[in-house]
């Protein structure tokens, strides 16, 4: 049995996978620094790197078309590198949309998401292993659901209690360099990756799969 946890998103959605008793994390961010990409090499991270561009003119049909194109695109190089006919016995977790998600950019990454989905169903997984959980529900996973906590505790929390793996143990020995220069916060995508992680830990909780 695999498990997988998205964190989904148009310009960098990640991954973490289970499988064989193992956790590695798959990036496929729309465009990442040297130096960034370099330190999640050395964790481990698998770095997938994108040709899509931004549709920059103002004609809403051709618009909607290269959004279309675009998702199918971004679909197929995530489904490609994980999966195959050999994967049916997958369980896939995806964050559900936030409050914040309204508006055309809802829209789209809902329309996004839902691609993802078929390609997924069309090349290996089965619908009804699909699962959805709301951003809250996964931050209760972390025990970061308290008002007024955010990323940065559920990066800590992962440091603190993350699984016994390459990433986790890289980051919690190397903190500093995830760390931006000039600034507290972390480099972008560190938290992508992690929310992935505690999207797979509430499947599994939910769906209680360490009994399968």
């Amino acid at each position: 049995m695999n498990i997988i946890g998205f964190d989904f998103s148009i310009n960098k959605p990640a991954a973490c996978l289970f499988k064989d008793n193992e956790y590695s994390f798959w990036f496929w961010p729309h465009k990442i620094s040297k130096e960034t990409k370099e330190i999640f090499e050395k964790a481990g991270v698998n770095i997938i790197l994108r040709n899509d561009e931004k549709y920059k003119e103002k004609n809403s049909s051709e618009k909607m078309r290269f959004e279309v194109q675009n998702a199918i695109y971004l679909s197929d190089i995530i489904s490609t590198m994980m999966f195959n006919e050999e994967w049916r016995d997958t369980y896939v977790s995806f964050e559900g949309l936030s409050y914040g998600s309204a508006g055309d950019a809802g829209i789209q990454l809902g329309g996004y998401k839902y691609i993802l989905m078929f390609v997924l169903a069309e090349k290996s997984v089965l619908f009804e292993r699909m699962f959805t959980y709301a951003p809250i529900t996964i931050k209760k996973t972390a025990n970061c659901s308290k008002k007024g906590m955010g990323k940065q505790d559920m990066i800590k929390a992962f440091i603190n209690t993350g699984p016994d793996c390459k990433f986790k143990n890289f980051l919690k020995e190397n903190e500093q360099l995830f760390i931006k220069k000039r600034g507290k916060n972390y480099i972008e995508g560190l938290d992508d990756l992690i929310d992935s992680y505690y999207a797979l830990k509430t499947l599994e909780i939910k769906e209680n799969l360490t009994n399968i």
